[in-house]
């Protein structure tokens, strides 16, 4: 009878006790960011697309989020890449997209983008009216 109630008890213990493993899978990475395509002169009002080039560590990455901080006529930009997935593919993958950005004001502007820790790639765009 002993053994039947230890037996009992390890098994409920083996049913509730044991969680399953969370999916630690997914993260968000910063990422250098390359513009490749840009204007060097716009006019005040009118929207344009920087094309910028950016690198994934493995086939599990795809494009996250930009976060962009403005101090006066320079923009500083981050982007951040979202990798979901535990069964990725180990391989440097280089892909584009388009970041919108629009001036309001005439000047001259410098966009930052992060390619490394306190390292930037900058772009000057000239606003005209």
């Amino acid at each position: 009878m002993k053994k039947l109630i230890v037996i009992g008890v390890v098994g409920l213990l083996f049913a509730f006790g044991c969680k399953k493993p969370q999916n630690n899978c997914d993260e968000q990475k910063l990422t250098a960011a390359f513009v490749f395509d840009y204007p060097d002169t716009v006019s005040t009002g009118e929207a344009f697309n920087l094309g910028v080039n950016y690198i994934v560590e493995n086939s599990c990455g795809d494009v996250g989020t930009f976060d962009g901080e403005r101090d006066g006529n320079t923009l500083e930009v981050k982007l951040n890449v979202a990798y979901k997935g535990c069964d990725c593919v180990s391989e440097f993958e280089e892909k584009a997209l388009n970041y919108p950005v629009i001036f309001e004001e005439v000047g001259t502007y410098e966009l930052k983008f992060w390619v490394a820790e306190s390292t930037y790639e900058t772009y000057v765009i000239y606003v005209e009216e």
